[in-house]
């Protein structure tokens, strides 16, 4: 899971891999229930393993909570431990999110990503692939982040997180695996895509069952 299917093309999975479409969430749907209607519509099994970027990683999480997976893997997202970064909370209490101009929203997220990051063809089409979604539905995900109520997964969660990434900070869980790619920004898969395939070889791959 995550912004588009298309940044996973870099990627060498040491399994098969099916990739998850986001759809639109419907009017006043929390995430828990969002999660349930995006991932119910897929035959998911308990041996299973949940690989989820950024927002894809929390919906991921979330889910995991109820149901049985054998593990979930975060890139650039947050792990259900994890404190959220302060201008995340200071959208909270601006009220912000609920009477910024629809305009507004997107060039925030939009900005958010482009932090510490070169421009580059990879950025351009993760910039392209956000219009597929108008502004209610980036106001819902920031939302959705902020008052999100973090249930503890029933598998392990492991963290891969670039060391520069302005969007989720590096927070080490208390038992859960933690990786950090140095350099990496938030978009990490641009830059980093050999050494994410090779933790997903040699690091998560061989505790799967």
């Amino acid at each position: 899971m995550g912004a588009d299917s298309r940044i996973f093309k870099s990627f060498r999975f040491p399994w098969n891999a099916t990739f998850l479409e986001w759809i639109e969430p419907k009017t006043d749907e929390s995430l828990s229930e969002y999660a349930d209607r995006f991932l119910g519509a897929y035959p998911i099994q308990p041996n299973d393993l949940l690989f989820g970027y950024s927002f894809g990683g929390i919906v991921a999480q979330d889910w995991a909570s109820r149901n049985e997976v054998q593990r979930v893997v975060l890139l650039n997202s947050l792990h259900y431990e994890a404190v959220l970064k302060p201008m995340y909370r200071n959208l909270g209490f601006t009220g912000i999110l609920r009477w910024a101009p629809e305009g507004m929203i997107l060039s925030l997220i939009k900005g958010m990503t482009r932090l510490k990051t070169k421009p580059s063809r990879q950025l351009d089409l993760l910039l392209e692939t956000m219009e597929q979604f108008d502004c209610k539905y980036y106001r819902w995900v920031l939302t959705a982040i902020l008052y999100w109520e973090k249930p503890i997964p029933l598998a392990p969660v492991d963290t891969i997180l670039g060391e520069l990434d302005p969007v989720f900070s590096i927070q080490k869980p208390s038992k859960d695996r933690f990786w950090i790619l140095q350099g990496a920004t938030h978009l990490s898969f641009t830059t980093h895509s050999a050494q994410i395939s090779n933790l997903l070889k040699e690091k998560v791959d061989p505790t799967l069952v």
